[in-house]
């Protein structure tokens, strides 16, 4: 059996994605899913599971940080800036900041009683600098967790030094990181052409959103319809039996293991 892991980010985002996402790992439509500790819900959210990763946050939400704790992360109004900022002010950005931001989310996490399982990134920013990737790769060997593997969506002429700094690095990851690339949301066939495309011999990641909708998310998230399109496809996927006929079994993190390689 060659193995995948289906997952959704954005659980604590609102209320009705937490109910989707859990409702979804229960019919075995995912395996995996991430948390958002810098959303309101996540709280609320926390109690409906038990364990799963951290989707760690640089971008428009509020902080868990103090925001005078992190000057370089934050707008005038006290939030995250928006991705095109960070962007833009990258080389400005301290690397401090960003660990004390990223550990008091790991804090947070651990708080709710939830038992980590991998770290991911929201908007792949963990791959936005070296450095920041450097930071990640320090808390997922602290924590002894492996990561999803945000480096595969990077440019090839970018991935040399994120790959170096890993292959120095004991923590283990995920491998290709399917995401939807023919249209905004994932399809049954946008999935089926890519797993024909990328190495299978080690886990592979199929992320999708799927969530159900609310007034709150419209003013979270762009993707909104988007969530129901993609839990359809999961729906569909099973529904065909697709994984057992392609002999793929669905597997969680904890399948990659600790970071002892």
């Amino acid at each position: 059996m060659r193995s995948i892991i289906v997952e959704s980010d954005d659980f604590g985002m609102t209320i009705p994605i937490s109910r989707a996402i859990i409702l979804a790992l229960k019919r075995g439509l995912l395996s995996a899913t991430n948390a958002q500790v810098t959303s309101p819900d996540f709280a609320a959210s926390a109690v409906l599971a038990q364990q799963m990763g951290l989707h760690l946050v640089l971008d428009k939400d509020v902080p868990i940080c103090d925001p005078q704790n992190i000057p370089s992360l934050v707008t005038t109004a006290g939030r995250l800036m928006c991705y095109a900022n960070l962007q833009a002010r990258e080389q400005e950005l301290d690397i401090n900041e960003v660990r004390r931001e990223f550990q008091a989310q790991i804090d947070c996490f651990l708080a709710s009683g939830l038992k980590l399982t991998h770290l991911t990134s929201h908007h792949f920013v963990a791959t936005l600098t070296p450095a920041i990737y450097a930071v990640v790769l320090e808390l997922a060997q602290t924590y002894q967790v492996p990561l999803r593997h945000e480096v595969t969506k990077l440019p090839l002429k970018h991935q040399a030094a994120y790959q170096d700094l890993w292959q120095k690095s004991t923590v283990k990851t995920a491998g290709a990181l399917i995401t939807a690339q023919q249209g905004p949301y994932l399809t049954p066939a946008d999935i089926q052409q890519q797993l024909l495309l990328v190495d299978q011999t080690v886990p592979l990641v199929i992320l999708s959103h799927v969530g159900y909708l609310s007034s709150a998310l419209r003013q979270k998230s762009s993707l909104t319809t988007n969530r129901l399109v993609e839990l359809e496809t999961l729906k569909t996927l099973q529904a065909m039996a697709y994984w057992q006929i392609n002999n793929w079994q669905l597997i969680d993190y904890s399948v990659i293991g600790v970071n002892d390689r």
